[in-house]
């Protein structure tokens, strides 16, 4: 997987986005975040964009599993399922449109929930969709923004003042996790309140997981051990 050229991909994207805002947006500009929308890249790539309650099962194997997004080429249609939770319907997008973007020989392709496993255990093109969307919603630069009021200038370093602000009595819980596991940078991903300030958590901010936040800030290293 290039890194490089899949976020160059999702950059790309967000410059056409923004140099169509005012066209996109005649009501008025919403925030960087949310222009950083798989509905709206739909719009600037001229593809049908739908919601779904139902877009049915398909066999994988002996499981059977509800298909979360569907991409067809040929008619230009990205379907996405209801049936999920919002943050996962907005990454099931996102990852639909990295599809779209990444792989023009895939006319039609199905996609079932992406699961909080490592990343690593899903196929190659599976996860470049999956980091395209983590690029597209997260970008390295709108994450940065909010990280720093919220923790300071990163890397942010697992110490005991720092699991104390994030898990207060149950900071033990956070300081015993295993070397190498999501647990600190899922903490500080779904995190309120840190140092006495109170706010939106990452997740909540960008419209992702817990999960994928806590992916998201160690792939940019605003989180270290």
């Amino acid at each position: 997987m290039n890194r490089q050229a899949i976020n160059g991909e999702a950059r790309r994207l967000h410059y056409e986005i923004w140099h169509k805002r005012k066209l996109l947006f005649p009501m008025g500009e919403p925030s960087s975040i949310a222009m950083c929308s798989p509905d709206v890249a739909a719009r600037v790539l001229d593809v049908q964009y739908e919601y779904r309650d139902n877009l049915g099962r398909f066999r994988a194997g002996q499981a059977f599993y509800e298909v979360a997004g569907i991409l067809n080429r040929d008619r230009g249609i990205i379907s996405v399922s209801t049936r999920f939770h919002q943050a996962a319907i907005r990454f099931t997008g996102a990852h639909e449109i990295g599809h779209f973007l990444l792989h023009p020989g895939e006319v039609f392709h199905r996609d079932r929930p992406v699961s909080n496993d490592h990343a690593e255990k899903r196929p190659p093109r599976e996860q470049e969709a999956d980091y395209f969307a983590a690029c597209f919603l997260a970008s390295e630069k709108l994450v940065t923004q909010e990280f720093e009021p919220r923790f300071g200038r990163g890397p942010l370093h697992l110490t005991d003042t720092v699991a104390y602000h994030l898990r207060k009595e149950r900071m033990q819980e956070l300081l015993r996790a295993p070397t190498g596991s999501l647990e600190f940078a899922a903490a500080v991903a779904g995190a309120r309140v840190f140092a006495g300030k109170g706010f939106m958590s990452l997740a909540e901010r960008f419209g992702v997981s817990i999960p994928a936040m806590a992916i998201r800030l160690q792939e940019l290293g605003l989180v270290g051990d």
